[in-house]
Parts: C-alpha cells; structure tokens; sequence
C-alpha cells in the first residue's frame, strides 16, 4: 500500500535515526530532510516496509509509524508521558473498548491519542485542560495522525476542575460543589497535573465505584503527597505508586551486551480505586 498526502511517513536512516513527517500535497512544499529535498511524487509512491533511495545516495526505510514512533518523534512543547509509562497505565488502569473515561491534563496528546485507540469506537474521552493550546494541539494530532473520525468520540474541555481555594468551597453543602455539578460520570480517570492531591473530591464525583483512577507524576514528593491523600479519602482504596525503567540491549553477535544509554526515572504512576459508599 503506498502513501497518500497527509498520510504520516517515517523515515529510518541507516544509524536507525527516525524522522517523522506528513506527506505533503502535490501543490505544497516538498519534504526536506537532512539537508536533502524530498519530492512529493517520490514519497507518495512509497510502499510501507519499502527503501527510499535519493538523489544523494541516502537510503531510508519507510514506515508507517507506530503510536510509539509517533509519540516520540511528533513536535512538541511540553513534555510527553512516555510510551513505557503510558502502556503501564493503561494495563493498571484495566482500559477495554466501550468504556467511558476522562483524563486532566491533556499536554500534546500523547496520553489522549493511546485512550482512544484502547476504547475503541464505542468508547469515548473526555479531555480537561485550564490550557486551550494543549486542547487545540492534542486536536490537530489526533485529526493528523489517527484520523479525523477519532474526533466523534473525544470531548475537550478547557476548564478547571481541581478543587478551589478553602473559602470558595460551599461548606455544609450536601449536594456536589458548583464546578462539579455537571461532571459526567465514568469508568476511568487519567491525570497528568502538578497537584493531582487536588482532584480527589472531583475523581470522587466523577468516577463510578470500583473505577480506577490512574496519576503520573514526576517527584517522590509528589508521589508521597497523592498516596497519603487516597488513603486519607474514604471514597478510594488501594492507592500504590511504582515506576517503570527501560534498558534496551546491544545485540551484535558475538556481542551481547547492555546499551550505555536507558530510559530510567521519567515520572511515577499512581493508582487507587473507587469505593462503594452506603450513602451514595
């Protein structure tokens, strides 16, 4: 199968170094990489597994790349979750097709894009962000590189729903606070903010019982922070945190060995569960 334009395309060179682009149209600009312009015709007639061979005497292997290629290689200007955190994440947080979900804090998409492809097309999404450019830039990599038919099932908001200063509280109230009161319920909770201690009472509105809540953070302070704040929350239980490292292996016969280089401390997971509580 070759390449349409607008079809994402990698490019592998022979020091395995990936580039990830777009094909263009025939009427925009060519591709230009490492130096060397890259005709649109020539990209478009690409077959997926294939070896593009240029006018410079560069070879590439073409790919179409994976959620994981992609996350790892697409622009951005805040930092991603990384793929071996995020495939963590969505083991411990149980994510089937025909759910519904809702993460905080969308960054550029990394996160949303693999909730989508795991809920499948009954699933839906629901995104929060206080920052519309990270709603609007997880919106455009969505529509780029899953398709725009995604978009049908991927609600984002651009609002706050962590809890507000003490005085702004309805204390005594029995009823849900303000800001919460038009949450929609679902099954699993994603989070990706600085003070996810600040959810708990809107992951207790908005989670059903026995919905996982799942946070990534960086710091261990963070991490003792969010667990000692589960525990202290009657509607959750079994909060834990761990991390993940990735050490990748040099295999060239006779040698085998360890690469100098992993990807070890990138940020914890954290994870509780929604409790049942009489009176709800």
């Amino acid at each position: 199968m070759t390449f349409l334009p607008g079809s994402p395309m990698l490019l592998v060179d022979e020091r395995d170094r990936q580039y990830l682009f777009t094909v263009p149209a025939p009427e925009e600009a060519a591709v230009r990489v490492r130096g060397e312009v890259l005709p649109t015709a020539a990209l478009a007639g690409q077959h997926n597994g294939g070896v593009l061979r240029t006018e410079l005497k560069r070879r590439y292997l073409v790919l179409r790349p994976t959620l994981e290629q992609i996350i790892m290689n697409m622009p951005r200007q805040a930092q991603v979750i990384y793929p071996k955190d995020i495939g963590h994440m969505l083991m411990w947080g149980d994510v089937v097709p025909g759910q519904a979900a809702a993460e905080v804090g969308c960054g550029h998409g990394a996160l949303t894009m693999s909730l989508l492809r795991c809920l499948g097309p009954q699933g839906n999404l629901v995104s929060y962000d206080i920052r519309s450019d990270h709603l609007n830039r997880t919106r455009k990599n969505i529509a780029l590189y899953l398709g725009p038919e995604y978009l049908a099932r991927w609600s984002p908001l651009n609002r706050d729903i962590t809890s507000p200063a003490e005085e702004e509280k309805m204390e005594g109230s029995e009823s849900a606070p303000p800001y919460l009161r038009d949450i929609v319920p679902v099954q699993r909770l994603f989070c990706d903010i600085p003070e996810p201690w600040r959810l708990i009472e809107a992951a207790a509105v908005m989670l059903e019982p026995g919905g996982v809540w799942v946070a990534y953070i960086p710091t261990a302070l963070q991490l003792m922070s969010l667990v000692q704040a589960m525990n202290q929350a009657r509607a959750f239980s079994l909060a834990e945190g761990f991390e993940t490292l990735q050490r990748y292996w040099h295999v060239s016969p006779p040698s085998l060995r360890p690469r100098h280089g992993m990807k070890a401390h990138t940020g914890f997971i954290v994870t509780a569960r929604r409790r049942y509580l009489a009176e709800e």
